[in-house]
């Protein structure tokens, strides 16, 4: 409360004597001052309206809040009761939901294990398959490269089939030729000279030559009885030049004699198989 001398806000302090109550203002700076009982009074039993009239208004609130509130909480319970029964029937279809999806689930555990079984059943067929292809795989490369060779080897003997084709018929045909001398011998006065040559097929061979005296040719072979079997010119003329062909076999010989008995005979000739 405040002090009556100065105003200034001190304890209060309350004695009782011979039933009658006394109050002191305990003021730090004026001390102990009596204050008026009936001032006192009057001010409490204000205060004491002011707070019959707070009570009072604050009942009516208080009330009125409740009534409010329990209204609020009655349409809230409705509510509550009509989401509830919402929900209700909500976790039922649910449920009915969950249960078929739970079979619904079952079955397709079951199919899945019977998708398993045969999935690891497909596998080892795959893994035998591909094992056999693989070895597939490997005989085709070979054979691929069998073949290879086989068509080079093929395409080889054609090759040489026509060669040897085209050489039987020109052996056939006598259509191939080829030089086996070329040359100019000296023979001396009753002299001679013989020549050998190795005949791959049997031909003939077609001689070519001039002289600076007459001469005489023999052709033989080791093929006929007697080595000799064709004499140019016939006996017992000579000749000094001509061409003359002689068929051949096997190993030929051709002899130049110079039948002169004082001249020495210069020989040029070419000698051409034919074959």
């Amino acid at each position: 409360m405040k002090c009556p001398k100065c105003g200034r806000f001190c304890r209060v302090k309350i004695s009782e004597d011979g039933g009658k109550i006394e109050i002191y203002s305990d003021c730090q700076v004026c001390g102990e001052i009596k204050v008026d009982g009936k001032a006192v009074e009057e001010r409490i039993e204000e205060k004491t309206d002011y707070v019959k009239i707070f009570l009072i208004i604050f009942m009516i609130i208080f009330g009125g809040a409740s009534a409010f509130l329990y209204y609020q909480v009655g349409e809230k319970n409705l509510e509550i009761d009509a989401i509830l029964a919402i929900a209700q029937d909500n976790y039922s279809h649910l449920n009915e939901s969950y249960r078929s999806l739970e079979s619904n689930y079952l079955s397709l555990l079951n199919t899945s294990a019977s998708l398993e079984g045969y999935y690891s059943d497909l596998q080892d067929m795959y893994s035998s398959i591909r094992s056999e292809y693989s070895i597939l795989e490997d005989s085709y490369s070979n054979l691929t490269q069998d073949n290879a060779i086989l068509l080079g080897d093929y395409f080889a003997l054609l090759d040489e089939n026509e060669d040897l084709e085209k050489e039987l018929d020109e052996l056939l045909t006598f259509s191939k030729d080829m030089v086996l001398d070329n040359m100019t011998v000296e023979i001396l006065p009753r002299g001679n000279v013989t020549l050998i040559y190795d005949i791959e097929y049997a031909g003939y061979v077609e001689v070519n030559f001039s002289s600076s005296v007459d001469i005489l040719f023999w052709v033989g072979s080791s093929g006929i009885e007697g080595t000799y079997y064709a004499r140019y010119p016939d006996y017992p003329n000579t000749a000094f030049n001509g061409t003359f062909t002689i068929p051949v076999i096997e190993t030929a010989y051709l002899y130049i004699g110079n039948p002169n008995d004082e001249l020495a005979a210069t020989v040029s000739f070419t000698v051409r198989y034919i074959y």
